[in-house]
């Protein structure tokens, strides 16, 4: 069953490291709610395949496609460039979420490369205080959970070198840890990824109180 129309907001943003279940709950919910959905992952892919150049942190944006055997970089360097990749998405994010709220057409945005700072906007803070922008954090419990989704999906590199998965399931763990602390600092609601069957309707629970206390 898909959720029921929820009125209370006008741009969704759900934000979580790979394999939490952000494109099953935001594909549910702007089906139930007659919004759009986008997925952060497709602007960002237009930027690399258009190898754009940047104002800054350009090489960050291009981290994973150009570091020879990435995985096996130390854990705090792919956590580095996972914020940082989420960073240089700020200005293409903020353009989206700014254009649906003046346009009033509702929209679903998902994706791991979406900074919990932009709840902080001075500009979007008047549509927080509404409740017509909301944000919600989904976040793993375990680099199990990952794996499991990771397989699952047939997503990541070389599903059949098992080191390789765990690396990369460990450094999303990371990089989920540090989007759910970085939320609940500025009010997001963080709902946890697993009992995997219900976190569209806790998605919707956590989004459907009073407007979350963010730009702290």
């Amino acid at each position: 069953m898909d959720p029921p129309a929820n009125p209370t907001w006008l741009v969704l943003v759900l934000l979580g490291a790979s394999g939490t279940g952000k494109s099953t709950a935001a594909r549910r919910i702007a089906r139930g709610s007659g919004a759009t959905w986008l997925q952060v992952d497709d602007l960002r892919l237009a930027l690399q395949y258009s190898r754009v150049t940047l104002p800054e942190l350009t090489d960050r944006l291009y981290f994973f496609e150009t570091t020879s055997d990435v995985w096996n970089r130390p854990v705090h360097e792919l956590l580095r460039a996972f914020i940082d990749v989420a960073t240089v998405m700020v200005p293409a994010v903020r353009v989206v979420i700014d254009s649906h709220l003046v346009t009033g057409v509702p929209m679903v945005i998902e994706g791991d490369g979406v900074q919990p700072s932009l709840v902080d906007d001075p500009v979007f803070r008047p549509w927080v205080d509404l409740g017509a922008l909301r944000f919600c954090c989904l976040a793993a419990a375990s680099s199990t959970e990952l794996i499991e989704n990771m397989l699952s999906r047939g997503r990541g590199d070389q599903l059949d070198d098992r080191q390789r998965v765990f690396r990369q399931a460990v450094a999303n763990l990371a990089y989920s840890d540090w989007l759910a602390e970085a939320s609940r600092s500025r009010g997001i609601p963080v709902v946890p990824s697993r009992p995997f069957e219900t976190v569209t309707d806790r998605v919707q629970q956590a989004i459907s109180g009073p407007p979350h206390p963010a730009g702290r």
